[in-house]
C-alpha cells in the first residue's frame, strides 16, 4: 500500500449527513471511479471497488515470496444467493497487510480480475494496488492513500450507507460466512482458463532450458482451443497437437527440478497460475517459495489414480491418431477412391511446371545439392507465428530484408525503407505424417504464392493483411490450433541448393517456387 497518505477530517454537520437516515433498500451508485461488484467481470481488467467484509483470514506466508490475506466483500449488487467477491492481499512484508475484521468496509484501487475455476476474483497486487480498511465510520481522522484523495469525502459517505444496508434487517446474509477456502481446484487442461491458480497432473512432453528459467511441455491428452504454441510441433510425440500441450515456465529454485526431468515422466505440479503470452497464447508459471522448497513438482507413479486417468486417455488417442493414419492408405488402395483422393490434394494448389511427384524423405536425401521437384505434404506449422511478421522491411539497395521490427532504416546504408517483402516458412509433412521439409518463402517466390496480394506493412494495412489471413486458412486449415492431419493435402514445387555457414559446412535449403495459392 503506498505510503502517502491523505487525512480527513469531518465537521459535525458533514458526520450528521454522511450518518443522516435514508432508505438503504434504494441502489445507491458508486463512488465515481469506482464499479459494483457484480460487473467486476473481464478477467485481467482493473478496477476499484468498495464493499462490505463478510469474511476474512489471517495474515500468513504466500506460496511464493510474499505474504497474503484474502476476504470476501459485498455490496448491494450481489445477489441474495451469491456469496459474494473474494480479493486476495499480496505484500511483501507482513506488517504491509491490512488488519480486518467482518463488517469493515474495504476500499480498494486497481485491484486485478482473475479467473478462479470460472469464479471471479480480485488481487491487490504490491506493484500497483493500493487500499483503505474503514472499521469506525464515526471517526473523524481517516488516512487514505494518495490515489483516494479527491474522493475521500464520497468514500466515507459511501461506506456509511453500506454499513446500514449490510446490517439491515432486509439484508440477511452479514454474518453468514465464517471461513474462505483456500484450497485449490486440480484441473484438466480442457478446463483452463487465463488468470487462475490451479494444480495439475500431467505427462512431460518436452523440456526446453534457457538463461535462468526452463519450460515444460505438457499433456493430460485433452484439448484446450486456447492454447497454441508453435515451437515444440516438430518434436513431440504421440503426434499431439497444440490444443493437448500447456507450456509451463519453470522459475527460481524450480529451474534446477525441472532439467532433471525425463520426457514421459508424469507429475503433480501445484499452485500454477496461467495468463495469456505475447501472442495471446495461453501458458503458465510456476515461481518460487521460500518455505516450501521442491513441493510444488512431484513425480507420480503409474498406480497414482491420475495418471491411470491419462494413460486411459493418451490409449484412446493414440489409437484414434493411428486410425487418421491408416484412413488415406486404406483410400488410396480402392480403385474407386482413388481418383477423389488425388484430385482433392492438388485443389489448393497450381504447380506451374509438370515435373514426376517426389516424396519429402527421398528430396532430403537427393543426391544432387541444386534440383527441383514437385512434391505432396500438408502444413503444419508456421513461422513466424505472427501473420503480420510475414512481410518485413526491405532496403532495394543494399537488396536485404530487414529482420528487425518497426525498422525505419537499413543498417546497413542508413536508408529509409518505404518497401516490403514476403518471407515466411512452412513445415510441411507427407502423407503418413512420417517426413517434414522445412519450406522457405520469400521474394518473387513469394508474391507468386500469394498472388494479388502485394507485400506491405501487415501491421498497418488491415485489409491486406485480413486478405491474406483468408488466404492461408484455406492451406492451414486448423494448424493454428492443432498440428498434423488438420489441413489438405497439396502438391507444390521447390528448388533446393546449398548454403555455407560460418564454419564451412554446408546446409541444404528448400525454397518454393512456381506455387500459387489459390483464392
Amino acid at each position: 500500500m503506498s505510503s502517502v497518505t491523505y487525512t480527513v477530517s469531518h465537521s459535525d454537520e458533514e458526520f450528521s449527513k454522511t450518518l443522516r437516515d435514508e432508505n438503504i433498500n434504494t441502489l445507491r451508485r458508486p463512488v465515481k471511479g469506482f464499479i459494483f461488484l457484480q460487473k467486476a467481470r473481464r478477467p485481467g481488467a482493473l478496477v476499484n471497488v468498495i464493499g462490505v467484509v463478510v469474511a476474512c483470514t489471517p495474515k500468513r506466508k504466500s506460496n511464493g515470496t510474499d505474504y497474503t490475506c484474502s476476504l470476501v466483500i459485498i455490496d448491494p449488487s450481489i445477489p441474495l444467493n451469491a456469496k459474494g467477491i473474494t480479493v486476495n492481499v499480496f505484500r511483501s512484508l507482513i506488517d504491509q497487510l491490512p488488519d480486518l475484521s467482518v463488517g469493515n468496509i474495504f476500499v480498494g484501487k486497481n485491484l486485478r480480475i482473475q479467473t478462479f475455476y470460472e469464479t471471479t476474483q480480485l488481487v491487490a497486487t504490491k506493484e500497483g494496488s493500493t487500499f483503505k480498511v474503514i472499521d469506525d465510520i464515526t471517526e473523524r481522522d481517516h488516512k487514505f492513500p494518495f490515489s483516494m484523495r479527491p474522493h475521500a469525502k464520497e468514500i466515507m459517505e459511501y461506506s456509511g450507507y453500506l454499513r446500514r444496508w449490510c446490517t439491515s434487517s432486509s439484508n440477511s446474509r452479514h454474518g453468514d460466512y465464517t471461513s474462505i477456502t483456500s484450497s485449490r481446484k486440480r484441473i484438466k487442461i480442457q478446463e483452463l482458463l487465463p488468470g487462475i491458480f490451479f494444480d495439475l497432473i500431467a505427462e512431460i512432453v518436452m523440456v526446453c532450458s534457457a538463461e535462468f528459467k526452463v519450460d515444460l511441455y505438457v499433456t493430460d491428452f485433452t484439448e484446450n482451443k486456447l492454447l497454441g504454441n508453435q515451437e515444440y510441433r516438430p518434436k513431440t510425440p504421440y503426434g499431439l497437437c497444440s490444443r493437448n500441450i500447456l507450456q509451463i515456465t519453470l522459475w527460481d529454485e524450480h529451474v534446477e527440478d525441472g532439467e532433471k526431468l525425463p520426457i514421459g515422466t508424469f507429475v503433480l505440479l501445484r499452485n500454477l497460475h496461467s495468463k495469456r503470452n505475447t501472442n495471446d497464447d495461453l501458458v503458465a508459471f510456476l515461481h518460487g517459495d521460500r518455505e516450501f522448497r521442491n513441493k510444488k513438482i512431484i513425480i507420480l507413479d503409474e498406480q497414482d489414480a491420475g495418471v491411470k486417468e491419462i494413460i486411459s486417455r493418451r490409449s484412446a488417442f493414440c489409437a484414434q491418431k493411428t486410425q487418421k493414419v491408416l484412413e488415406p492408405i486404406e483410400r488410396s488402395s480402392c480403385p474407386e477412391l482413388e481418383h477423389d483422393y488425388t484430385e482433392q490434394s492438388i485443389t489448393r494448389i497450381i504447380c506451374g511446371k509438370e515435373i514426376e511427384l517426389t516424396e519429402i524423405d527421398d528430396i532430403k536425401v537427393h543426391p544432387e545439392p541444386a534440383n527441383f521437384f514437385r512434391t505432396r505434404g500438408r502444413v503444419i506449422s508456421v513461422m513466424p507465428p505472427n501473420f503480420e511478421d510475414f512481410s518485413q522491411p526491405y532496403c532495394h539497395r543494399c537488396n536485404k530484408i530487414i529482420h528487425i521490427k518497426g525498422c525505419e532504416n537499413c543498417t546497413k546504408c542508413s536508408r529509409g525503407l518505404k518497401r516490403f517483402k514476403y518471407k515466411f516458412g512452412l513445415l510441411f509433412e507427407d502423407e503418413l505424417g512420417v517426413g517434414t521439409l522445412p519450406v522457405l518463402i520469400t521474394k518473387g517466390d513469394a508474391n507468386t504464392f500469394l498472388e494479388g496480394l502485394p507485400p506491405v506493412n501487415l501491421y498497418q494495412n488491415q485489409t491486406v493483411l485480413q486478405k491474406l489471413k483468408g488466404r492461408m486458412q484455406k492451406l492451414l486449415g486448423n494448424v493454428l490450433e492443432s498440428q498434423a492431419g488438420c489441413g489438405p493435402l497439396i502438391d507444390f514445387c521447390v528448388r533446393t541448393y546449398e548454403i555455407e555457414d560460418e564454419n564451412g559446412n554446408f546446409k541444404r535449403i528448400y525454397r518454393m517456387f512456381n506455387t500459387v495459392l489459390q483464392e
